[in-house]
């Protein structure tokens, strides 16, 4: 019996045969400590980055001007005012068709605008709303 190791009882025997660890913790810890450590950095920029966006648009009002053209109102909120920013604004018919667009320009310097804009349509449009806004101009 000089071949096999020496054990002190047969549960370490069986431990040490079938790979089970004694240790608390097992070879686990680290890796996830280091996903976490990640995951949660990423967390906290996305909800910083998307919670302050560099544009924020409010709808206000919208009202039928005649049969092709119709007036919108709406407020923004910009982080950095001293850029040129841009709003597309959509009209839509009964059926939300889109019937009408136009790209709203603001210049540098505004700061914090409502702007009522008339937007022309080739059939009558009962809604409005903001595609969307941004920094700069898409030219």
């Amino acid at each position: 019996m000089s071949g096999y190791p020496n054990f002190r009882s047969e549960s370490e025997f069986l431990r040490n045969r079938y790979g089970i660890r004694t240790s608390r913790f097992g070879s686990w810890i680290g890796p996830a400590i280091t996903i976490a450590l990640i995951g949660g950095g990423w967390l906290l920029w996305s909800a910083n980055h998307y919670a302050t966006p560099e544009v924020r648009s409010t709808l206000v009002s919208f009202q039928a001007v005649d049969e092709t053209h119709i007036s919108v109102r709406y407020s923004l909120i910009f982080k950095d005012s001293t850029r040129a920013h841009e709003c597309v604004l959509v009209a839509h018919d009964y059926q939300t068709n889109v019937v009408g667009q136009l790209t709203d320009q603001i210049a540098a310097g505004s700061v914090s605008p409502t702007r009522t804009v008339v937007i022309p349509t080739r059939l009558k449009a009962v809604s409005v709303s903001i595609d969307h806004c941004a920094v700069g101009f898409s030219r």
